[in-house]
């Protein structure tokens, strides 16, 4: 008699879970307010609002009823529109990517010209970038199939490619410096206007470089290793390891029209970081900002007669106050350049543009629920979120801000254990967490927005570090291609990790003193 094996639930049950906790909660939790007093803002505990907008104390419980916990993820589906619209757009740009085999071709045409160290530090830059610009991870399969055996023949171990690819996209991930999925998830779940993808991006980008350059020297190092001496590798011992060398597996060839459409992927990530960098910040000697030289170009074309008009640039949103619409933008325009660069028939370029934002449907639709359990927990002014905040922030008061870091790196490596989906957690985490961050650091020197940044910064590093170790169907999906035991899987990744998860929290411990919030 087979027993049933018990099985993980789904992110949309786990999240549907918490939807409806919270729904319970919301006859026990008292409502409480926000109100400003001379531009200083106070919570009052237990009170709601009148219908003049006075405020009512000892106003009790504002309890969700069926109604109001199927309504919340319709309403949370509008509040995430801007957010949905941008992941769905890039997975149609990433499906016809896939489509004309563009990125495939890339990377052959990579280990074709590089071997040895070099391939191992280009390699590990291009996943990198890949995981901080749209969260690479259900791709890892597909990808290890081509790489893994071309570094065993190369001399290296199993081991080697699969910690390029995995170590490789989790540095990118943690960092996340444009990653609709985290980054973008949870600016989109905090819903403070005052940041975008821009916010905190220097911080992201010194983060991204400093985990690169620690990934990849490791990933040296144990390579070059297991090269100069087999005993070294964790393998070594193991008889059955799949190196699938019997069967090579050919990428596609780096045509004129795929090298066209690399480039179009490298000018997006260009523009993107043009676009939400925050060129304003930073000061000339005449008290002008790089924000206007930075936008000259595309000021002059817009200004010309006609030819401002046509293009549309006099209407562009300038460098530096990008927000989602122009990340949509910029995928839905790649996506179109595509079709042309690639010659694709009008029939084929519809159906692989819709097939890839279908493939992220999934994930917009979990953030859809999560932003449904903001929806019952109330706004930033009124609702059990602010009974939340009151009270977290009266446990947290005089926290300071590197105690704050390390504190919600480890709450979300803790988080990662029950939930791996970034849109959903964030959804889930933000709108409570982001408010706390408002109100704890809104008096300092880095200022709410600051301690918000600092929050989605520790999120992205904390899940992702966990995500990194967890059995999850990418993983040990990996894993079963080439028949290695999880275990030694999860012994060499922690040591690749811990390393990049303590500088990490170390240059989040220390940003606002030098200068990177």
């Amino acid at each position: 008699m087979s027993k049933k094996k018990s099985k993980m639930l789904s992110a949309y049950s786990i999240v549907f879970i918490f939807l409806i906790i919270t729904a319970i909660l919301t006859w026990f939790v008292p409502t409480s307010v926000v109100v400003s007093n001379h531009g200083v803002k106070e919570v009052i505990y237990n009170a709601s609002f009148g219908p003049n907008g006075e405020v009512l104390q000892g106003a009790g419980y504002n309890p969700a009823g069926i109604w109001d916990i199927i309504m919340a993820p319709i309403t949370g589906f509008n509040k995430s529109s801007e957010v949905g619209i941008a992941i769905l757009l890039a997975g149609s740009f990433l499906g016809i990517m896939n489509y004309v085999g563009a990125l495939d071709a890339g990377i052959g045409h990579l280990l074709k010209k590089h071997t040895g160290t070099s391939l191992i530090a280009l390699l590990m830059f291009v996943f990198a970038i890949f995981g901080t610009v749209f969260g690479l991870w259900e791709e890892i399969p597909a990808f290890s199939i081509v790489i893994v055996p071309l570094f065993v023949l190369a001399g290296y171990d199993v081991m080697t490619g699969l910690g390029v690819l995995f170590v490789g996209a989790t540095v990118g991930n943690m960092a996340s410096i444009v990653n609709p999925f985290s980054t973008g998830a949870a600016i989109g779940a905090i819903g403070n206007p005052d940041l975008s993808l821009g916010s905190g991006m220097f911080l992201r980008i010194v983060l991204f470089v400093v985990l690169y350059l620690i990934g990849t020297g490791m990933m040296i190092k144990y390579a070059n290793g297991v090269k100069a001496d087999k005993s070294k590798s964790i393998l070594s011992d193991l008889t059955d390891i799949n190196t699938m060398t019997h069967d090579e597996k050919k990428l596609p060839e780096l045509t004129k029209k795929r090298f066209w459409s690399l480039v179009i992927f490298i000018c997006i990530i260009i523009a993107l970081i043009l676009g939400y960098m925050p060129w304003y910040q930073i000061k000339l000697g005449d008290g002008k900002t790089l924000q206007g030289i930075i936008n000259a170009p595309i000021n002059f074309i817009g200004s010309i007669p006609f030819i401002g008009n046509l293009t549309g640039l006099k209407h562009m949103t300038p460098f530096g106050d990008w927000y989602f619409g122009e990340f949509s933008f910029v995928f839905l325009f790649g996506s179109i350049l595509l079709g042309f660069v690639n010659r694709i028939p009008e029939k084929d370029f519809v159906r692989e543009f819709t097939n890839g934002a279908k493939d992220l449907l999934g994930v917009v639709l979990v953030l859809a629920v999560a932003n449904g359990i903001s929806v019952l927990m109330g706004s930033k002014t009124f609702g059990i979120s602010v009974t939340f905040v009151y009270w977290i922030q009266g446990a947290l008061q005089g926290i300071p801000a590197w105690a704050f870091a390390v504190a919600t790196i480890l709450a979300y490596m803790g988080i990662g254990f029950f939930l791996q989906s970034t849109s959903g957690v964030a959804g889930i985490t933000m709108p409570i967490l982001g408010a706390v961050a408002m109100a704890l650091f809104a008096t300092s020197k880095i200022g709410a927005a600051g301690g918000q940044i600092l929050l989605i910064s520790a999120f992205t590093m904390g899940l992702n570090f966990l995500n990194g170790l967890y059995p999850s169907a990418t993983s040990m999906g990996t894993l079963a291609l080439f028949n290695v035991p999880y275990d030694r899987y999860l012994k060499f990744m922690i040591k690749m990790f811990i390393p990049l998860i303590v500088v990490g929290a170390f240059i989040l411990s220390i940003s606002q003193y030098i200068g990177l919030i």
